[in-house]
């Protein structure tokens, strides 16, 4: 049985935007790349495009790594922003962190 790092939820609030691109990539690199990282997005109204490519260069980094990355929570304009790019089938996202941990078990 293969040993894994602990889940590690990170969960950011308010808006994440350009502004905040220092908080989310340490966010982002608190987790090393061969950890697994759910960042919960229940607290989070407004996601701009700079964070996405953020998110999905962390998914990339990590699956060399051997880590996961795992989207949770995403509601109104966040849900939809995700799905209207289409991100939501390339990053993994899960309803809430209890599916996102769920989700990371079943990989195991």
């Amino acid at each position: 049985m293969k040993h894994h790092q602990p889940v590690v939820v990170a969960a950011p609030v308010g808006e994440l935007d350009i502004t905040r691109l220092d908080e989310v990539d340490a966010m982002l690199d608190s987790v090393p790349p061969d950890g697994r990282l759910i960042v919960d997005l229940s607290d989070v109204q407004f996601v701009d495009s700079v964070t996405l490519s953020r998110f999905v260069r962390a998914l990339r980094r990590r699956e060399v790594a051997g880590g996961r990355l795992v989207l949770a929570g995403a509601h109104g304009a966040v849900r939809r922003v995700l799905a209207i790019t289409r991100l939501d089938a390339v990053l993994p996202y899960e309803d809430d962190v209890d599916s996102a941990r769920a989700y990371l078990s079943a990989l195991d």
